[in-house]
C-alpha cells in the first residue's frame, strides 16, 4: 500500500524563520555540548588519540542507526520527527550532565548524542523540500551557515563564558536550555505543516523498504557521487581538527593564538562558498560543477599545507639574490601559505557541503527524503571512520604533515574517480542483410 503524497509547495514563507531559528538553537546546543566533550577528550595526555576516538564515537551510531533513523521519520513523517529528534537529544544531554568526568565518559555521551540524532538530522533535512522546494539550495546554504554560526556562538562565545562560571558542568547545562529552546520552536513549525506533505505519515512496511532507498541510488549517478563528495568533505575537514593543534606548535612554531588570525581568512572563504553554491537559481547540475570544483579546492589545500612552505622555503635558500634570500630569513612562510589556504579550504568545505544536499534533496522522492539524508549519512561515516582512526593515529606518532599529505591523496583518489569522463558503451552495430531478388 502506498500514500499519495501532493507535491511540496515553492516555499512555505511564514515557516520559514522558525525552522531557521529551530536549526541555531540546536546548533548553539550542539556545540557547546561538543566543546564540553573536547575539553574533557583534548586535554588528556593522547589529546589526537582522544579528539579522534570522540570523533569515531559520533560516527559508528550513523554507520549503524542512521537507516533506522530515516525510516523512522519516513514513517511518522518528517514535521513530527522534527520535533522528536530535539526532545531526543535533550534526554541524552540531560542524562549525560552527571556522567561527565573522563575521557571514557566524553566518549560514552558523544555515542548516547550521536545515537539518537540519526532522528533529528535526517528529519531536518526532509524538511527542506517542504519549506523551500523551489530554491533548495539557498535554503542548504543558510542551514550551513547557521551551522557554522551556531559553532561560533556554542564554542567560542557562550562555552568560555560557561566554563569560567562552572566548566564542563555548566556547559552541558547550556547546552540543555537551549536544546529545550528548540523542542518549542520545533513544535510550533510542525503544528504550522500539518497538512503539508512533510507531515504525512507512511505504511511502515513502506518507509522501512530498504530496497527503495537501494534503487534510487543505483539510479542516480549523481546522488551517488554527492555520498563520495560528503565523505571526502567530512574526512578533510575532521582530520584537519586532529592535525592542527601539532600543526600549529611544531609546523608553524606558533601557539594555540595563532588559530584566531587563521579563523580570519577561513570564515572569509566560507561565506564565499555558501554564496557560490547557494545562488537561487542553482540546480542538481549547476551543484555537481560546484561539488567537483569544490573537491579539487580540498585538494590543492591540504597538498599546499602539507608541502608548499617547504618549497617555497627552498626557493628562498637557494636563491642567489639577496633580497630574497633575507626575505626567506625573516618570513615564517608555514605561516603566509597557511593563510590563503585557510581562504580556500573554507569556499570548498562549505561550497561541497551545501552542493551536495542540494542534489539530494532535488533528485530524492517524497517519502524517500528522510532515507536517502539517512542512507547518505550513513555511507559518508562508514567511509570516514576507518581513515579518521587512523589520522588520528597518525598525526599522533608521524606529525601532521604526513596526516594532511594522506587526506590529500584519498581526496585525490576520490576526484579521479569521479570526474574521470566516462565513455558510453557502443550499441551493437546492426547488421543489414540483403537477400537475393526473387527470380519469380
Amino acid at each position: 500500500m502506498q500514500v499519495a503524497v501532493s507535491p511540496a509547495r515553492g516555499s512555505l514563507v511564514a515557516e520559514l524563520p522558525l525552522y531557521y531559528a529551530s536549526k541555531l538553537t540546536g546548533q548553539v546546543a550542539q556545540n557547546l555540548l561538543m566543546a564540553a566533550l573536547f575539553l574533557i577528550a583534548g586535554t588528556s595526555s593522547n589529546a589526537a588519540i582522544g579528539l579522534s576516538s570522540l570523533f569515531i564515537a559520533t560516527l559508528l551510531p550513523a554507520i549503524f542507526l542512521g537507516f533506522l533513523g530515516g525510516a523512522v521519520v519516513d514513517r511518522i513523517g518528517a514535521s513530527r520527527g522534527f520535533v522528536l529528534g530535539p526532545v531526543l537529544r535533550l534526554w541524552a544531554v540531560a542524562i549525560g550532565l552527571g556522567m561527565l568526568g573522563n575521557p571514557a565518559s566524553a566518549w560514552f555521551v558523544a555515542f548516547a548524542y550521536a545515537a539518537v540524532s540519526q532522528v533529528a538530522g535526517p528529519a531536518e533535512m526532509a524538511m527542506v523540500r517542504t519549506l523551500r522546494g523551489s530554491t533548495p539550495a539557498r535554503a542548504h546554504s543558510m542551514i550551513v551557515a547557521l551551522q557554522y554560526g551556531g559553532q561560533g556562538i556554542g564554542m567560542l562565545l557562550l562555552a568560555p563564558a560557561l566554563y569560567y562560571l562552572g566548566g564542563p558542568q555548566a556547559i552541558i547545562a547550556g547546552a540543555c536550555a537551549f536544546f529545550a529552546l528548540q523542542v518549542v520552536l520545533a513544535t510550533v513549525v510542525a503544528l504550522r505543516v500539518r497538512t503539508e506533505p512533510a507531515a504525512a505519515p507512511h505504511p511502515g512496511r513502506s518507509a522501512f523498504s530498504f530496497l527503495d532507498t537501494v534503487r534510487f541510488f543505483h539510479g542516480e549517478p549523481l546522488a551517488r557521487e554527492a555520498v563520495a563528495v560528503l565523505a571526502i568533505k567530512s574526512m578533510a575537514a575532521q582530520g584537519i581538527v586532529v592535525a592542527l593543534p601539532l600543526y600549529l606548535k611544531h609546523d608553524m612554531g606558533l601557539g594555540a593564538s595563532a588559530l584566531f588570525f587563521l579563523l580570519v581568512p577561513g570564515i572569509v572563504g566560507t561565506i564565499a562558498g555558501l554564496v557560490w553554491a547557494g545562488g537561487s537559481r542553482t540546480t542538481s547540475a549547476h551543484s555537481r560543477d560546484t561539488m567537483r570544483l569544490s573537491l579539487l579546492g580540498i585538494c590543492v589545500s591540504v597538498f599546499a599545507l602539507a608541502a608548499l612552505d617547504l618549497s617555497i622555503r627552498i626557493v628562498f635558500e637557494y636563491s642567489q639574490l639577496p633580497p630574497i634570500a633575507q626575505l626567506g630569513v625573516t618570513m615564517n612562510t608555514t605561516f603566509v601559505v597557511a593563510l590563503p589556504v585557510a581562504f580556500i579550504l573554507g569556499m570548498a568545505l562549505s561550497a561541497a557541503l551545501v552542493s551536495a544536499r542540494v542534489i539530494l534533496t532535488e533528485r530524492a522522492p517524497l517519502g524517500q527524503q528522510a532515507r536517502v539524508f539517512a542512507v547518505q549519512t550513513s555511507l559518508t561515516d562508514a567511509l570516514v571512520v576507518l581513515p579518521l582512526l587512523l589520522l588520528g593515529v597518525g598525526a599522533q606518532y608521524a606529525g601532521a604533515r604526513p596526516t594532511l599529505a594522506a587526506i590529500g591523496i584519498v581526496s585525490t583518489l576520490a576526484l579521479v574517480a569521479i570526474a574521470r569522463p566516462r565513455v558510453p558503451t557502443p550499441a551493437p552495430e546492426l547488421q543489414v542483410v540483403v537477400l537475393p531478388a526473387d527470380s519469380n
